[in-house]
């Protein structure tokens, strides 16, 4: 058996099939993010007021790319939901409260992260998911597994096709490293 010894004296065995030996304790993706103090959970409640209104908006300040991995969502009227990129310079709304996941950490993501009952100044650049709520005060899980990805500068926008009725979601992001 071959060993590799690295510059500080630690060494690893290589079998004749090449496979590296060693002991490791290993842990999802998203644990380590979360040890690393890089998700949150972003709750808020809201009302759009009109047909078609965007009502969560988020653009990401930072310099490293920013993941949504699912969402919660409930509404009290039966309504379809978008999920869409957009560009433009979105209308003042209200900061959505952003909680860090993990619990000792007061970090949070660098990024404008906002709900309204209808932002403007947006324009769609494509839908990437869209759901159907059919069921009133049901919760609704979109689970992501590649992950929504939006890099620095981007923005992401949901909107609500109903007229009237409240919005109650938890938007579960993270921060690549």
């Amino acid at each position: 058996m071959a060993v590799i010894k690295g510059p500080d004296g630690q060494v690893a065995k290589v079998d004749s099939e090449n496979r590296l030996s060693t002991l490791a304790v290993t842990e999802s993706f998203e644990r380590h993010l979360n040890r690393e103090e890089k998700v949150w959970s972003v709750y808020f409640t809201v009302t759009p007021t009109g047909v078609n209104d965007l009502f969560f908006y988020m653009k990401n300040d930072g310099t490293k790319d920013l993941f949504i991995s699912n969402i919660r969502i409930s509404s009290t009227v039966a309504t379809t939901l978008f999920y869409r990129l957009v560009t433009g310079t979105a209308s003042a709304g209200t900061n959505s409260a952003v909680t860090s996941r993990n619990l000792g950490s007061a970090k949070v993501p660098d990024a404008t992260i906002q709900h309204d009952a209808d932002f403007t100044g947006l324009t769609s650049g494509g839908i990437l998911f869209h759901e159907e709520i059919d069921t009133v005060d049901s919760l609704r899980h979109l689970n992501i597994d590649c992950g929504i990805i939006i890099p620095q500068g981007q923005a992401i926008a949901f909107e609500r096709v109903a007229a009237t009725g409240t919005i109650e979601c938890v938007v579960s992001i993270s921060e690549a490293e």
